[in-house]
């Protein structure tokens, strides 16, 4: 008799358990279908750097899903832990939660957002024409945001009372692909871009190697920005930083001809005399010792990572082999590179005859 009950007992609890997860999945299931059949679209913009969990928020307030919990579970059962791109996006109360996240995770923004690309190595002045060029904010207006507009990072605190700095924000509005509307305010525009600089230079880990090299931030970024100008080739990049702090520790001009194009506020394609000459202000490495008050454009992640991470070499020199790979020949004398000079004429010589 005992025993029977206990069968029955048992038979009860797993039916129980069985409505549960019955229930729980006809309630997830709920929790999918869309909140109504209305098609009117509403505009929603996600800000980089925002998460899922901020995202399914703002879409339960504007009654686009039933359940933030729920989404959470969809998205991340089927989307892994990121995915969710940057932009404005129009969404209507009658799209399941999975056609929004199809949307959000494949970047179909609306028709009128503009994508637009800052290359890595691109200064300020190149920033400010490439955006005006898509109609997203006029130069002037930019530049003038650049200098005196308020913004929100909370790392500019370690960039007070730099000197001789040409743009406050030069090499720290980060090298990416954004998604802008067109006439955006320019502070908005910089303080994406600062945002996406935060989230994707300042990690723990990037802070704690900078702390243990014993490196501010200005000097990161500004080191990082020479290593972008004068390495093509990415297995360089941390050759090139190792030259540049050898160099420093001996206190040696680093000679960079990029610093004599910045100071002169144009390219040129060789470096003269004259160009030294005209150009005295303090960003021109050939005259002052040290970096360069601030970055002279802005870098990309790998360039900051050799910074922070240079090979270990006793390099000195370098010079470009003009054989058409982007590479260098690296040497720790003088006498090393004026060779390697020679075999540099010879190369572009070669190149030449052979076109």
């Amino acid at each position: 008799m005992l025993r029977r009950r206990l069968v029955i007992a048992g038979i009860i609890v797993v039916a129980c358990i069985l409505l549960a997860i019955i229930g729980v999945y006809i309630g997830y299931q709920r929790a999918l279908a869309p909140v109504s059949t209305s098609s009117a679209t509403q505009e929603v913009e996600v800000q980089r750097g925002e998460s899922a969990t901020d995202v399914a928020e703002d879409l339960y307030k504007r009654g686009l899903i039933r359940n933030r919990t729920a989404f959470l579970y969809f998205y991340r059962g089927h989307h892994g832990v990121s995915g969710i791109q940057a932009g404005t996006y129009a969404l209507a109360p009658n799209m399941k939660p999975a056609q929004i996240l199809s949307i959000l995770t494949h970047g179909q923004v609306v028709s009128d957002a503009i994508s637009v690309t800052i290359p890595e190595g691109y200064d300020v002045q190149e920033i400010a024409t490439t955006l005006q060029e898509h109609g997203i904010c006029q130069s002037a207006a930019f530049l003038k945001a650049v200098q005196t507009g308020s913004v929100k990072a909370s790392f500019m605190a370690q960039l007070a009372n730099r000197k001789d700095v040409r743009y406050r924000l030069e090499g720290f509005l980060f090298p990416d692909t954004y998604q802008f509307q067109p006439n955006e305010p320019p502070v908005e525009v910089i303080d994406e871009m600062l945002e996406d600089f935060q989230k994707r230079v300042l990690t723990p880990a990037n802070v704690a190697q900078m702390k243990a090299s014993h490196l501010t931030l200005n000097q990161l970024i500004t080191e990082a920005s020479l290593v972008e100008n004068e390495a093509q080739v990415d297995k360089e990049r941390p050759l090139i930083a190792s030259v540049i702090q050898n160099r420093l520790k001996k206190g040696m001009k680093l000679q960079i001809d990029a610093t004599v194009e910045y100071a002169l506020g144009h390219h040129v394609d060789v470096v003269t005399d004259a160009d030294l000459e005209n150009a005295k202000g303090p960003y021109n490495t050939y005259l002052h010792a040290g970096l360069p008050p601030g970055p002279i454009g802005s870098p990309g992640l790998k360039s900051i990572e050799a910074v922070l991470k240079p090979a270990k070499t006793d390099y000195l020199y370098y010079v470009a082999k003009g054989d058409g790979s982007g590479e260098h020949y690296f040497s720790t004398t003088y006498a090393q590179q004026l060779h390697n000079e020679q075999l540099r004429t010879q190369n572009l010589k070669k190149q030449a005859d052979n076109p």
